[in-house]
């Protein structure tokens, strides 16, 4: 059954409803936030060719139309809509833009179905206070403790993460539902909440916990992680990450190794590498990593591979040239101008600096931005947040609640921190991940930066604008550590999900590995939510540090 809109009154029970584009109650604001700019155009002509009402403000539109990322808890403060306002008059009905992208897809208004509309806020009628009452809740504190629907224990609850942001918004009283319990109705997972698939998850633990026994077994650690470095400059990953693994598993141990049936054991060591611990163990010694340490390639190879924009194929490469000093690069070698900055500032990119520091290079950067665009979300990332007592450089996180402020930000503030002298040397600006299959909308520079005054050091920052419905991942991804992440992605492989710096993807197909359904994307709005998903309990950053 359908009916025609011809008042302001609507039943949400009907099963659909057929606009006539004359009707003036069908009138409509188009809420561009979180939209980018080729689908508002697409949007906006849709508005056109259907002969909608558009009107420029929301204050007396039916209809408002918004991205289906937002639910009616942000839509009501960026539209600045009072929710009291409609205790005695209908609220505006807020439509999914899905309902125009299906319209334009079947080249006619599609009837409008519940599935489209996203479910407005319980408002109540309330007895006028007396003198003696609370005063009025405010509109903040309205939304914020809005009730919540208290999903049914027997009854299925599936859909998109869009859908079960809308459930967050019915009726029940129970004000004290996890709205994560709805979220999880998303995910398929056959594991029960707080359960772990069978495996040695880095992620499901506390660094703090593991560096308290670094001490008993540190000579082994040691002469790893150096071993382990070493892999890394020659790029031989696989190696580098099998010895990073064995640490931190030896990092759990709380007595100390005596033997070598005890390291066979240790889950994730093999019978190669633990032949190398009982070495360490037996003769104090570890003769591999010793001639590593004492190999002029090593020297040469790590020497060039500390030089910012060279890797380890770059180096090799110089090494093949006959190169074998910093001078010989600068004289003789081919180089790029993010190589010609590392080797300018190659002593002070090495030094790292103090917590203060990068408090006030944050500062900078936060007062440049807000002049730009008030009310920036700005959070610096890396070891500064896993709370590391001195960082190697500076990782910027920006980004803005409405989902739309932050684009077209990264130009005007370069502009003004290299008008104020703050900004020194380019190294790369870049619209998209070149790299990553999962590209999504971040836009990133990574340059140098230098503090006033005397005696200062130039240091390496980087800034990352991000939309917001990507901040908790891209703020987890960031903050690290990579061996945590790693971790984590591995966990979420597990569950047949797909973890990114961009999103959090469940239901993902794959075939040998390789993708061939990337899934539905998750409501992330927290890191918490993250972490909620994959069934793990809540680490800050301070115990992400592996």
């Amino acid at each position: 059954m359908s009916a025609l809109l011809t008042t302001n009154d609507f039943d949400e029970n009907i099963a659909s409803v057929d606009f006539i584009p004359s009707d003036p109650n069908a009138t409509f604001y188009f809420l561009p936030n979180g939209i980018g700019k080729d689908r508002r155009i697409i949007f906006t002509n849709a508005f056109v060719r259907f002969h909608l009402q558009l009107l420029t403000s929301p204050e007396n539109a039916r209809f408002i139309i918004v991205d289906e990322q937002f639910d009616v808890s942000k839509v009501y403060p960026l539209l600045k809509l009072n929710p009291t306002d409609y205790i005695e008059k209908p609220p505006p009905i807020i439509i999914q833009t899905k309902w125009l992208s299906d319209s334009l897809k079947e080249k006619h208004l599609v009837p409008l179905t519940k599935d489209y509309i996203i479910r407005p806020l319980l408002i109540r009628k309330k007895a006028m206070p007396s003198f003696s009452q609370q005063p009025a809740v405010e509109e903040k504190n309205f939304i914020r403790n809005k009730p919540k629907r208290r999903l049914s224990d027997d009854a299925p609850q599936g859909g998109c993460a869009t859908q079960v942001k809308q459930r967050r918004y019915s009726s029940d009283e129970d004000q004290d539902h996890d709205i994560m319990d709805d979220y999880n109705d998303t995910v398929k997972n056959p594991y029960k909440n707080g359960e772990l698939p069978k495996g040695n998850w880095m992620c499901s633990m506390s660094s703090q916990t593991a560096k308290k026994n670094t001490e008993i077994n540190k000579d082994i650690i040691d002469k790893l992680q150096a071993m382990g470095d070493l892999y890394g400059k020659t790029n031989d990953k696989w190696r580098a990450y099998s010895y990073q693994k064995a640490i931190t598993t030896i990092r759990r141990c709380t007595h100390r190794i005596n033997s070598y049936e005890e390291i066979i054991k240790l889950p994730g060591i093999g019978e190669s590498l633990a032949k190398k611990i009982w070495e360490i163990i037996d003769t104090g010694s570890f003769e591999k990593l010793e001639d590593f340490q004492s190999s002029e390639y090593m020297n040469v190879i790590t020497l060039f591979g500390n030089v910012w924009g060279c890797g380890p194929n770059i180096a090799k490469q110089w090494y093949d040239q006959g190169f074998r000093t910093l001078d010989d690069l600068r004289t003789k070698a081919k180089l790029s101008d993010n190589q010609q900055v590392g080797l300018k500032y190659y002593d002070e990119f090495l030094e790292r600096m103090p917590r203060n520091e990068v408090c006030e290079i944050e500062a900078v950067v936060k007062e440049h931005a807000l002049a730009l665009v008030p009310d920036l979300i700005i959070q610096t990332c890396g070891s500064y947040r896993r709370g590391k007592p001195t960082c190697g450089d500076v990782d910027i996180l920006i980004t803005h609640i409405d989902g739309i402020s932050h684009e077209g930000l990264l130009i005007p503030l370069i502009d003004s921190l290299k008008k104020s002298g703050f900004l020194t040397d380019d190294l790369v600006l870049s619209s998209s991940d070149k790299y990553e299959e999962d590209s999504g909308s971040h836009v990133k520079y990574y340059g140098v930066c230098l503090l006033p005054g005397e005696n200062r050091k130039h240091r390496r920052l980087d800034i990352i604008i991000i939309p917001h419905d990507e901040y908790a991942c891209a703020l987890l991804y960031f903050t690290g550590s990579a061996l945590f992440n790693r971790s984590m992605r591995a966990l979420a492989h597990r569950y047949n999900m797909y973890l990114s710096q961009h999103r959090l993807n469940t239901g993902v197909i794959r075939k040998n590995n390789s993708k061939i359904n990337t899934g539905t994307p998750l409501y992330t709005p927290t890191e918490e939510s993250i972490f909620k998903y994959l069934n793990l309990p809540y680490r800050p950053p301070e115990e992400r540090d592996h």
